[in-house]
């Protein structure tokens, strides 16, 4: 090896020196529950405090799946000998909470605090409480916009309570920037053709797509796909798919459309 190359290589190995394309955590983050999505978000999980942003196209993506693992973890159905105490949030969600669907999931559900407000100031106005009170390690919220100071308000609320809180927003703010630690997009699988499907397989049809926006101490990340399905009924819409292959192949030039179809 030529001096200029070994040079370069004990330079590349100092802890100081920071690379473009490594990934530098600040602390250890949280399991997701999906080792894909904690290889991406570079913590080994969600991260243990803060405001993170998930952009959703349409309801209905799996966007709810993506945190019922941290829910499981924080607030488990049968509770073991030293889990955290607490409660895990839910902020002006879209539909009302199913409480039979989230304890099959193996979520305490008697843990759960169910927030219904009906204007945008009283929903701001309940997640400050609730993050700052430090009662609540895990808020979920579905809001319609957050402006950049609503967003850097709840980013010193989550600090404030050691709080992590994940924000629901649609995918038309996504170009806004906001003060916060990981946002991320969530957008289901394209149509695709059942000639393309089979040489795919049906299960990647059922996945759905994830791009990280902004992760602290690195680069976005590229796109990459998730199955956020419960294994039922993930099981359940395989079947249907493939009955629906069998029946397009008795009717060409049909298109067959994925179970996220909008």
């Amino acid at each position: 090896m030529a001096l200029a190359d070994l040079q370069l290589e004990r330079l590349l190995q100092r802890s100081d020196l920071w690379r473009g394309d490594a990934y530098h955590p600040e602390q250890e983050g949280q399991d997701s529950g999906y080792p894909e999505l904690n290889r991406h978000l570079g913590q080994g999980g969600w991260p243990s405090q803060g405001l993170c942003e998930i952009f959703y196209a349409c309801e209905g993506i799996g966007e709810l799946s993506l945190a019922l693992p941290l829910m499981r973890r924080l607030i488990p159905r049968q509770s073991r000998e030293g889990s955290p105490a607490g409660l895990v949030s839910l902020v002006a969600p879209p539909h009302v909470p199913y409480p039979q669907s989230l304890a099959m999931q193996g979520i305490d559900v008697s843990r759960l605090l169910w927030v219904d407000t009906q204007t945008s100031k009283e929903q701001l106005w309940a997640l400050e409480q609730i993050l700052t009170s430090g009662v609540s390690p895990l808020v979920l919220c579905w809001l319609e916009d957050l402006s950049v100071g609503q967003a850097r308000r709840l980013q010193l609320a989550c600090e404030k309570g050691e709080s992590l809180c994940l924000c629901y927003l649609p995918s038309k703010v996504k170009e806004q920037a906001h003060p916060v630690p990981l946002r991320i997009a969530l957008q289901p699988s394209t149509a695709i053709s059942t000639e393309t499907s089979t040489e795919m397989g049906n299960d990647r049809l059922l996945e759905t797509q994830v791009d990280i926006l902004k992760r602290r101490g690195g680069w976005p990340a590229p796109r990459f796909s998730l199955s956020l399905l419960p294994e039922l009924l993930a099981q359940s819409l395989m079947l249907d798919m493939v009955k629906q292959q069998e029946l397009d192949k008795q009717q060409s030039g049909q298109i067959l459309q994925g179970p996220w179809s909008v």
